[in-house]
């Protein structure tokens, strides 16, 4: 079962986005939109566009079968600057550096 996220925001999404090479790729736009939702919108929550979570949730709440998967993923889109992230051996905290583009 998926957590709970807060839905009393709003993101926006972009027609020219199914531009975007991301777009093309099922999983990569999976956990991108993922980390969209899942990102804190209000300061008063944390910093705006990050969230701290583990490897297993994002797994478990995309249906994913594995933290390979996960991990592949996360690297394509560090590499290509849409996350950044950091890993410890206890959570992981997720940021979109251009969160407020899909934030109205």
């Amino acid at each position: 079962m998926a957590r709970e996220v807060d839905t009393k925001g709003y993101v926006k999404l972009y027609r020219k986005a199914m531009k975007d090479p991301i777009f093309k790729d099922s999983k990569a736009w999976h956990l991108f939109t993922y980390c969209l939702f899942n990102a804190t919108f209000d300061s008063k929550y944390g910093e705006v566009g990050s969230f701290v979570t583990t490897m297993d949730q994002i797994k478990d709440d995309l249906g994913w079968s594995s933290r390979v998967t996960v991990n592949k993923f996360m690297k394509i889109l560090k590499e290509g600057s849409y996350i950044h992230y950091k890993t410890s051996n206890k959570d992981t905290t997720i940021y979109v550096p251009n969160y407020s583009k899909y934030q109205d």
